[in-house]
């Protein structure tokens, strides 16, 4: 598509006009390092009513606290392939989990490559893109979603490891800073990128 094509040329042709390029440029180059070397958990409720919001976060301390074995990993490409090699067992385990509390809810359990909006997540921010995910849809899953890093496992119940022991100096100077302009810009250009594929 014509309208493809040109995009990219026209995008950075408008950051440098604006006097940017650099730093944007390079935030840009940095962020799309950063989704791939990241795996994610994401939990999205059934609806956003407040049993529904609940039942959500009872699930992910579940999860957080009982499957650090099987959807972790020494290397990305390793937690990766555990959590595909597993998603029946995520998925049995959550379902039984959810009837024992007197949920009749069933959840769908898929290792997905998807698009995120700019997140902070307790002292660090993760730019916007697509990254690897480990996706659990309670339900319809259309409530607001709870989400983390599995990978590094900064999230998992006892879990030892930090960003910093996989990102490169760059990378870690851009997540460890609060939500800048830089960011805003990095969101518009991956979520013009998506749009941009879904009009194929």
């Amino acid at each position: 598509m014509k309208f493809a094509k040109i995009f990219v040329p026209v995008f950075m042709s408008l950051v440098l006009f604006l006097g940017i390029a650099q730093p944007v440029v390079g935030a840009v180059k940095t962020s799309e390092h950063i989704s791939n070397k990241v795996f994610r958990l994401h939990i999205l409720a059934n609806s956003d009513s407040t049993d529904d919001q609940n039942i959500k976060l009872m699930l992910k301390n579940y999860i957080l606290e009982n499957t650090q074995d099987i959807i972790g990993g020494k290397t990305l490409d390793e937690a990766i392939e555990n959590a595909k090699n597993n998603t029946k067992e995520i998925t049995d385990m959550c379902n039984e989990y959810l009837k024992s509390k007197g949920f009749d809810y069933k959840v769908k359990v898929n290792v997905v490559k998807e698009y995120f909006k700019t997140r902070v997540y307790d002292d660090f921010t993760l730019p916007a893109g697509k990254y690897n995910s480990l996706k659990i849809e309670i339900g319809e899953g259309k409530g607001h979603n709870w989400w983390c890093i599995v990978f590094p496992s900064v999230c998992l119940s006892a879990c030892t490891e930090s960003m910093g022991d996989y990102l490169t100096d760059d990378e870690m100077n851009l997540v460890s800073n609060t939500y800048s302009p830089k960011f805003k810009i990095v969101e518009i250009y991956e979520s013009t990128k998506e749009k941009i594929k879904k009009m194929r």
